[in-house]
């Protein structure tokens, strides 16, 4: 037994020898290999950005590959949330537009007509869903007065609802359907943070005039509009699709055009009503930046559109996180070395692997803290222990959140040498286990004969009957 653990142990046993320097390191890039799932930003939203330690200057990523891939928050991938019924509504379709308008039928509710710009106008802007079942078709911008794009698309919108209102829109069969551009201000139906200024100056008012009419002010919330401007195109049954053309009035008319042309083809996808509050992003990759103190942030932007930060959820799982000085030498590393060292050295090479943050609140954010420790195995592989420190930060109402990883690098480093058995270390304990085995067995046997013959003489000294009880016993053993 003793033999064949030792022929294993030079087989397959490696000794490891520490060393902590303190030691100027000579890599001036790293690689940073994440995979992070977002699990209610969605991918065009979602963007990857490395800043310096004091968050001044963004740091230049030398080299990339990123890859980004929708999911939904019930599945690991995206295949679009659709409407399990499409089919069968679609060809239903004609028969709903029979049912609820005529081909020559003339608008007789202007409210349901009207934009949804003011809660003090003069129409009540009680129900939404009311607007989307009036019309077989309304495609819906929904703004905020705060932001810039949205005024730059408000002309552009008003005369695409002007020139739509002389149109007249027909189905794949040819049948006339009521078709409606309408705006919907998220100031003041939907719970919209207001710019810092009057945030500050009407606070007071704005809120208690909310307390008076909670149910407008929870629409654009509700459904999940989390960028301004966002344009949508419902159907009668509430679903929409969302509009990502040019804007501008021709594309606009085109892609409604096409769209109610082509409707049950299913060219278009379709979406449930508040489906995209169920879309998120894995982002995957590895980027090569200069080896100084900094963070990386998986944040959500968008150079045509605003986000409003209360419906920004940077929620995440950390499928894995680690950083290494040479992507070869980390891939010799998972292949050769990763199975031999200890499961200490590997937990920390990957801290944050298979790790849930998430926020319950709006207006926050998981932050980490990664304190980094050069490794070097053999003088060869270079890897990157981490310890790492998490929790959920308060983020100020106009800013919207953002998944930060923050690292720095120790003035320590850790060598670690890797070394197999001697052979010569082997053959000497090999003839130590034979040398000792033969002394104990002759030392066992010389005493069982030592034992054997002072046990005969006592017999032969004792009765007859205590004689032949113990030769009896004898010849048994």
């Amino acid at each position: 037994m003793l033999y064949c653990v030792q022929v294993l142990d030079w087989i397959i046993f490696v000794y490891f020898f520490v060393n902590k320097a303190k030691k100027k390191m000579c890599w001036v890039h790293i690689w940073i290999d994440f995979d992070v799932q977002m699990f209610e930003l969605p991918c065009e939203y979602t963007h990857v950005v490395v800043k310096d330690i004091v968050g001044n200057q963004e740091l230049e990523i030398l080299d990339q590959q990123i890859t980004k891939e929708r999911i939904s928050v019930d599945s690991n991938t995206f295949k679009g949330v659709i409407d399990e019924e499409k089919d069968a509504e679609h060809r239903g379709l004609n028969e709903d537009i029979d049912h609820h308008h005529a081909q020559t039928k003339k608008y007789e509710h202007p409210e349901l007509e009207a934009d949804w710009d003011s809660t003090s106008d003069q129409f009540q802007h009680n129900d939404f869903n009311a607007v989307l079942e009036y019309h077989d078709f309304t495609m819906v911008n929904f703004y905020a007065n705060w932001c810039s794009h949205c005024r730059n698309f408000a002309p552009t919108w008003k005369e695409a609802e002007d020139r739509t209102d002389q149109m007249e829109f027909r189905d794949k069969n040819g049948a006339v359907v009521a078709t409606k551009l309408l705006r919907v201000n998220c100031v003041d139906f939907g719970f919209v943070h207001l710019n810092l200024f009057y945030f500050t100056l009407f606070y007071f008012i704005l809120y208690c005039y909310c307390q008076t009419t909670p149910k407008k002010k929870e629409l654009c919330a509700s459904i999940g509009i989390r960028a301004y401007p966002t344009v949508r195109l419902y159907k009668h049954d509430k679903s929409f699709t969302q509009y990502t053309g040019p804007r501008e009035v021709q594309g606009i008319v085109n892609f409604i055009t096409d769209f109610i042309h082509n409707e049950d083809t299913g060219k278009h996808e379709v979406v449930t009503h508040h489906s995209s509050l169920q879309e998120g992003c894995r982002v995957h990759g590895e980027l090569l930046v200069r080896r100084v103190p900094g963070y990386f942030l998986l944040e959500a932007d968008s150079k045509l559109d605003s986000l409003d930060p209360r419906m920004t959820n940077v929620s995440h799982r950390v499928n894995h996180l680690y950083i290494v000085g040479d992507r070869d030498a980390m891939r010799d590393y998972v292949k050769n070395t990763a199975s031999k060292v200890t499961q200490d050295i590997l937990k920390n090479v990957q801290p944050m692997k298979r790790a849930n943050f998430i926020t319950s609140k709006a207006h926050t954010a998981p932050q980490h803290y990664l304190n980094v420790i050069p490794t070097r195995f053999d003088d060869k592989v270079v890897v990157y222990q981490a310890t790492v420190q998490s929790h959920i930060a308060d983020v100020e109402i106009t800013s919207v959140p953002q998944a930060r990883f923050q690292y720095i690098f120790s003035p320590l480093s850790i060598h670690i040498n890797t070394k197999g058995r001697p052979l010569y270390d082997f053959l000497t304990s090999v003839f130590a286990i034979i040398g000792g085995t033969y002394t104990f067995i002759s030392l066992l046997d010389k005493f069982w004969d030592s034992v054997s013959v002072r046990l005969k003489k006592n017999i032969g000294k004792l009765d007859k009957p205590i004689k032949k009880l113990l030769i009896f016993f004898w010849l048994k053993i």
